[in-house]
């Protein structure tokens, strides 16, 4: 079994290019529209909605354009990064949530927030 994609809200399409792609490093593969009777099927929301897939490396997101906040909950996913420091950075100067939880004699805990809420935990590569 392997990971075929991570679908996540974002509450802009500005938010897309923003985080995704200008700090994560993420990039464009295409953008298709997910009908309403569709979208309310699966997710019980009756309104088309535009979808992105993004991808870097063998990681590929859907990103689903829908202005509401998801309920909190303990989603989120985990990145190997090469420098995750850079990415912390990124984040910091623009105005991205970074939450570091300082460890004794083991790397701090990193997770960074987009603005719709999702949660990305930031590891560097073994």
């Amino acid at each position: 079994m392997k990971l075929n994609h991570v679908g996540l809200n974002v509450q802009s399409e500005r938010e897309v290019v923003d985080f995704y792609q200008n700090i994560l490093g993420f990039h464009a593969e295409y953008q298709f529209e997910l009908p309403a009777e569709m979208c309310d099927n699966i997710f019980g929301v009756n309104k088309q909605l535009k979808v992105y897939s993004y991808k870097r490396d063998d990681i590929f997101l859907e990103l689903f354009v829908y202005p509401v906040k998801p309920l909190k909950g303990f989603s989120h996913i985990c990145l190997e990064l090469e420098d995750r420091e850079s990415i912390a950075t990124k984040c910091e100067q623009s105005r991205y949530q970074v939450i570091r939880i300082k460890r004794v004699d083991r790397p701090d805990i990193l997770f960074v927030k987009d603005k719709a809420g999702n949660i990305f935990e930031l590891k560097n590569e073994s």
